[in-house]
């Protein structure tokens, strides 16, 4: 039933909204994309200071990594707005299995395990 998975975007659309619901209330979100190929997912503040947040996902036992060359872009984009990089790597399973396999695909409108640990100031890279 691969059609009930989880697109890729759809992933990335519950990563990124997951590390919002867990930053809103500690930085003023300025901005949210959710296109999987833009860096940063969340434009935010806090104490005057710009952040880029970048959100990956991945599936069971995964959780999202960011490429080597995707990570050298952030930075330099960060260095020319004089803004700190941050970075959430976010983890989700099948909930509604017990089957390690059934895990790694995550199903439209099932429940879900999340493995978020927070934000991170290094990258998790491939």
């Amino acid at each position: 039933m691969k059609q009930n998975r989880l697109s890729g975007s759809e992933l990335h659309e519950l990563g990124v909204k997951w590390v919002y619901k867990h930053i809103k209330d500690e930085f003023e979100v300025l901005s949210i994309n959710i296109e999987f190929e833009k860096n940063p997912q969340i434009l935010a503040r806090k104490n005057d200071q710009l952040h880029f947040i970048v959100v990956k996902t991945s599936t069971y036992p995964d959780l999202g990594s960011l490429s080597p060359s995707a990570a050298e872009e952030i930075i330099k984009h960060a260095d020319k707005h004089k803004a700190k990089i941050l970075f959430a790597h976010v983890g989700v399973a099948n909930a509604d299995t017990k089957d390690e396999k059934e895990m790694q695909h995550p199903k439209k409108g099932g429940h879900y395990y999340i493995n978020y640990t927070g934000l991170s100031i290094q990258p998790n890279i491939l």
